[in-house]
């Protein structure tokens, strides 16, 4: 049962570790995702300020998502 429950821990977090490392490693492409479709021009350039920040929401959101994931698989494995 312990598998299970493990399975699912990491199953549920890698589609957010994929989406943070994506953050990471393409802050730019990340800043105008899903937001394109608001701007009449194809040459949209987000600022320095925003590539910096997304790339920093990026490695905490990873920190989290990867610490949440360990503790939630030992827990699971003490239990």
């Amino acid at each position: 049962m312990k598998f299970i429950y493990v399975f699912y821990i990491i199953l549920l977090a890698i589609p957010f570790i994929g989406i943070m490392l994506y953050t990471i490693f393409n802050p730019r492409e990340s800043a105008l995702f899903g937001k394109r479709w608001q701007f009449k021009n194809e040459n949209l350039e987000p600022s320095e300020d925003s590539i910096k920040f997304n790339r920093f929401v990026g490695i905490i959101g990873l920190t989290v998502v990867i610490v949440f994931a360990v503790i939630a698989v030992i827990k699971v494995l003490q239990s």
